[in-house]
């Protein structure tokens, strides 16, 4: 009776089990490939509700689904062959000559041919053909090609084209495919007025004057697709879309709607960090989104810590057609360190370009620095510098770091003598990364190298906000905060002419939310590139991938003097 019930109990797993088969294909590798990924025998092999019966009927059908298969890769005349044997499905194949392209006609109709240009649409669509005369026949190629012709028209002036005939005469005897297609351009598209919705805080203007198209200008996609990334970088917006409205098209003309979803007007920031060589810091900063009542952002950032502090005070305007936004900036410093006491002023305006995540700016800034030494005024410089910077940056996100880079480059000069004490030229460039090997998805290994030069004839005039110093966080770790540099006889640390850094680190993800850290820093500034005597640190830490930003804690050991200091930083490595 037991046995009877064991029995009983064990059938519907004998039941419901998949059927134990498998199946040898017998092709040239490009196509056995093809037929292993889309044949029913290979698919449904792992089916629990697969039964004998529909295994036999799957193989009685797949001659024809191979050879349907084998039509898309331009194989219309295959010999196929399935045989069972035991457990072992073999599916043979031999697909024969492939059908050849033998001729190709592409027909444009419509206001196209009316361009002054049309010849340049039809070079552009022929570009994007992939089905050359005496070319193998493919679907694929074929199916690409079709869109190809039609979207140099879709893309600007013509968004409204489209296909009319799309022909393939295939002859499988004489393995000829005469290929056709007629694209009817449609009517000639131009931009019809911008309708904006959503914006109630801040003038429609900040919105319009983004625009780089007018109304009647010509449609092109790629000016939508630069309108809507320039909105979604505007610090008024947290949402955008810009959309044509087809259905109110007005003969030749489309309006542009633009929903937006604003910010509040006003935004209150607060930091903290803290080092061993500089103790506690704090930064404030105050964010005004519609001064004057015309969306000019105002900005004030105020950073303390115990040796030094700083003030700065911003106003943006907003991005024009032309693609650029502008800004005004006034920074004040103060700092006591090594027995040293600077202030700074900086006046600079500043022309920006963003496109994507590529960001250019080129400024024209007024520098005066005071620094004096046991109450001795040792330096006293003024400076008019144009400087031009240029940065790429590309992180997969920005919370959660894993793959991404920075390009940094500066280039800056005084402009002759004018209200300078000195000429001088100024090189910098910084390059970080990001990786996550898809091997080891737990682990990331950031890098980071900079450099940068100046070039004067007395270092003593030069601003030391342009001379370059190295140490602490985003630096060399394991030493105070810009403590590495040009030492003077009193043991005063200045800035060098000369900097070059680099930085290492290994990253392993513990949880979500929480990294652990190795990581190996060197660098060091000089005044030439003989002098430079490399400082190296090395040392742990944690990483908290909070919802704001990374937050870091570091312990590092500087091989220079031996000690042992610790950071807390908010914010990516780069």
């Amino acid at each position: 009776m037991r046995r009877c019930l064991l029995f009983i109990a064990l059938l519907p797993l004998t039941a419901h089990a998949a059927l134990d088969y498998r199946v040898d294909i017998v092709a040239p590798d490009n196509l056995k490939a093809l037929l292993e990924a889309n044949l029913d025998l290979t698919q449904l092999r792992e089916d629990e509700a697969l039964r004998d019966s529909d295994l036999q009927a799957m193989v009685g059908s797949t001659p024809d689904e191979v050879k349907k298969l084998l039509e898309t890769e331009g194989y219309f005349s295959p010999q196929v062959s399935v045989q069972q044997e035991g457990n072992t499905v073999r599916v043979s194949v031999v697909p024969g000559e492939p059908v050849m392209v033998f001729d190709v006609n592409v027909t444009f109709t419509g206001p196209v041919r009316q361009e002054a240009d049309y010849s340049q649409f039809i070079r552009t669509a022929l570009e994007e053909w992939l089905l050359p005369i005496g070319g193998q026949f493919r679907q694929d190629d074929w199916d690409s090609s079709k869109k190809g012709v039609l979207r140099p028209l879709l893309l600007q002036r013509f968004p409204l084209a489209r296909i009319t005939e799309a022909r393939a005469d295939i002859d499988p005897v004489a393995r000829r495919a005469e290929l056709n297609v007629t694209v009817d351009s449609g009517p000639r598209i131009s931009f019809g007025p911008i309708r904006v919705e959503g914006a109630q805080r801040y003038p429609e203007s900040v919105i319009l004057g983004q625009a780089n198209f007018r109304q009647g200008s010509p449609y092109k996609q790629a000016d939508l697709l630069a309108y809507q990334s320039s909105l979604e970088a505007d610090s008024h917006y947290s949402n955008v879309v810009v959309a044509p409205l087809w259905e109110e098209r007005d003969g030749e003309q489309v309006p542009i709607q633009v929903i937006v979803n604003e910010v509040k007007r006003q935004k209150l920031d607060a930091g903290f960090n803290f080092s061993t060589g500089d103790g506690p810091g704090v930064r404030l900063g105050y964010e005004h989104y519609n001064i004057f009542k015309r969306g000019y952002t105002g900005s004030v950032v105020y950073d303390w810590k115990k040796s030094r502090q700083q003030l700065d005070l911003g106003l943006g305007f907003p991005r024009t057609a032309s693609g650029y936004s502008h800004a005004i900036n006034l920074r004040r410093s103060h700092s006591e360190e090594d027995n040293t006491v600077t202030d700074a002023s900086e006046l600079g305006g500043f022309r920006i370009r963003k496109d994507g995540n590529i960001e250019a700016r080129i400024g024209l800034e007024y520098l005066i620095e005071r620094e004096s030494l046991a109450q001795k005024l040792t330096r006293n410089n003024k400076a008019v510098v144009l400087s031009y910077g240029w940065t790429q940056r590309a992180i997969d996100n920005a919370l959660r770091p894993g793959r991404g880079y920075l390009i940094e480059a500066q280039a800056a000069t005084t402009v002759g003598n004018v209200a300078s004490d000195t000429r001088f030229s100024r090189g910098y460039l910084r390059l970080a990364n990001y990786w996550t090997p898809s091997f080891m998805t737990r682990s990331t290994l950031v890098s980071r190298l900079e450099a940068g030069q100046v070039w004067a004839q007395d270092s003593s005039e030069v601003p030391a906000s342009r001379l370059f110093k190295a140490g602490g966080v985003n630096s060399v770790r394991g030493y105070n905060y810009q403590s590495l540099g040009v030492i003077d006889t009193d043991g005063t640390v200045t800035g060098g002419r000369v900097l070059a850094t680099a930085s290492l680190e290994y990253q392993y993800a513990v949880t979500r939310d929480w990294r652990a850290a190795l990581f190996y820093d060197a660098g060091d500034a000089a005044n030439s590139w003989q002098d430079l005597r490399v400082a190296t640190g090395w040392g742990a830490g944690v990483r908290w991938l909070s919802p704001i930003a990374p937050l870091a804690f570091d312990i590092a050991r500087g091989e220079r003097d031996h000690r042992w200091r610790w950071n807390l930083n908010l914010g990516l490595a780069f």
